[in-house]
């Protein structure tokens, strides 16, 4: 995932996730681990498919919560950053 330009991020296909109460519970077997994101992380995990590119997932959420565009675009680059090390998404 490059998130300057690159293309869009994508989940790792192999993660099988549920959204329960507002938060996303991601489970990649290849890796046996369990990830729980929160109300916000859990609608961009949503939003990550391979096709919106970064840009368009920070404005969706800006939209969506009302959260002023830079706070969104610094919190949405550094989740992305944290699933990419996890290898949660490519």
């Amino acid at each position: 995932m490059e998130p300057d330009g690159g293309r869009p991020p994508r989940r790792n296909p192999s993660a099988g996730f549920r959204i329960f109460e507002g938060q996303a519970v991601v489970v990649l077997p290849d890796e046996a681990e369990v990830n729980v994101l929160n109300e916000v992380g859990a609608r961009v995990w949503e939003l990550i498919d391979g096709a919106r590119s970064v840009e368009s997932i920070v404005d969706r959420i800006c939209e969506e919560y009302d959260i002023g565009r830079e706070q969104v675009e610094r919190d949405v680059r550094e989740l992305l950053a944290k699933l990419d090390e996890h290898r949660m998404i490519e």
